[in-house]
């Protein structure tokens, strides 16, 4: 009983309201989300209130800002019952962490405000999302227990890549192929432990240059080479591009595909914008409330589970944009122990955006941007002079953390 009077007094203390979705909840609907709002800066640090004198500039002289100031805090004082009932009220995914429900309805009510008081246009370039597409990528390589992995020449096995919408905030397509490794030909009992890759599957499968060929007139069957389309390859963690990619490459004796020189760490992104340590694909789907569907470890597998991963976070309001990039030497000479991934500061990335036209194409298009993607804002901070690569460019295989069926099945033990 004391504890529903306390809920009670702290509901009244906002002054929450229902949240109707018929015509005559119309005004209540409005005063709640006045009461929700948040501030969200061209960064998207929302819980940074302006200051006095940031109060006093011509970005944030109209009322709404100080009144966003006020009120931002007040959302962080509900507890998860109240943040979902209100989630609930505005037909919003109410899974997730408590962290994921208060960004969640701050980006929603926030929008709305903003609106409301005539300054959407200032909000403009993030509800422009960066990209159209994002190209989800997780390979599977060959890999051994027994070997050192910063030296081991690890060959792609499994090339799998879904094809996300960002209008829509879904996978539209995928492309899949096995590969054929030619230096170590017989995966080993690790690998296909790990992976679930059976050697029968690779014995037949093409090359890798063969599969890159199919991969790339893919991309070309769907216009997605074209200069004019926006698109951008997602990954999690460095290692499928500053590893796996990079390396194969070296072994088949080609260039490095330009279509791969920069991606989206969506670790970094995640950790960023919901303002958490950098966590693996199990934590970053449990932090959202939800669950790995699949075989872990499987590529496909893999990447349709990183990609509902972005998806959910353009619902909750990131433009997720590239963090990092490829660093290949001039003479081509391939180094196993070189570091060959960059972070793109968000001085870099101005120049990106500039570059590829990366903002501001909705002025131009007459279909209404999709509802769920109101209020993106960036998402990254990395800079590279304060942030190092700290990340391994191959997957650390001791991590029990983050390959917790290594011990289930008896190939790893827990130390």
């Amino acid at each position: 009983m004391e504890e529903a009077r306390k809920t009670s007094c702290q509901l009244s203390e906002v002054d929450v309201l229902n949240l109707g979705s018929g015509e005559a909840q119309h005004e209540n609907t409005n005063q709640s989300e006045t009461k929700l709002a948040s501030t969200v800066d061209e960064e998207g640090n929302e819980d940074s209130a302006p200051d006095a004198e940031e109060l006093s500039t011509s970005k944030y002289s109209h009322p709404v800002y100080r009144e966003l100031s006020i009120l931002n805090g007040k959302i962080n004082k509900l507890n998860v019952a109240q943040l979902k009932s209100h989630l609930r009220e505005l037909n919003l995914e109410t899974s997730g962490k408590k962290s994921v429900l208060q960004k969640r309805l701050k980006s929603h009510i926030g929008q709305q405000k903003l609106k409301e008081s005539g300054k959407e246009d200032e909000t403009a370039s993030h509800r422009n999302l960066y990209y159209d597409y994002y190209l989800v990528i997780d390979f599977e390589a060959t890999c051994d227990e027994h070997q050192n992995p910063a030296t081991y020449r690890h060959e792609i096995i499994e090339f799998p890549a879904q094809l996300v919408s960002t209008k829509r905030g879904q996978i539209i397509n995928h492309f899949h192929s096995f590969v054929r490794p030619v230096i170590n030909p017989r995966l080993t009992e690790f690998c296909t432990n790990l992976t679930g890759i059976t050697q029968d599957k690779v014995n037949f499968a093409p090359t890798f240059p063969e599969v890159l060929k199919q991969f790339e007139a893919w991309l070309e069957e769907r216009g997605l080479t074209s200069s004019e389309t926006r698109m951008t390859v997602l990954t999690d963690g460095s290692w499928d591009m500053g590893r796996f990619l990079y390396q194969q490459c070296s072994i088949s004796g080609l260039p490095y595909p330009s279509w791969g020189k920069q991606w989206i760490n969506i670790r970094k992104s995640f950790c960023n914008f919901l303002k958490t340590k950098k966590m693996c694909l199990r934590d970053m789907l449990n932090h959202l409330g939800m669950k790995f569907q699949g075989q872990p470890h499987s590529g496909l597998d893999d990447s349709k589970n990183i990609a509902r991963v972005a998806i959910r976070l353009l619902k909750d309001g990131a433009n997720l944009r590239v963090n990092e990039r490829i660093n290949i030497r001039k003479d081509g000479i391939y180094n196993p122990r070189e570091r060959v991934v960059n972070n793109i500061n968000r001085h870099n990335f101005e120049g990106i955006k500039k570059k590829h036209r990366l903002v501001g194409n909705d002025k131009n298009d007459n279909s209404s941007p999709d509802q769920s993607n109101l209020g993106n804002v960036s998402d990254s901070e990395y800079d590279d002079s304060k942030h190092e690569e700290s990340e391994p460019l191959w997957p650390d295989i001791g991590n029990v953390k983050e390959f917790p069926d290594l011990v289930k099945t008896n190939v790893m033990k827990e130390t």
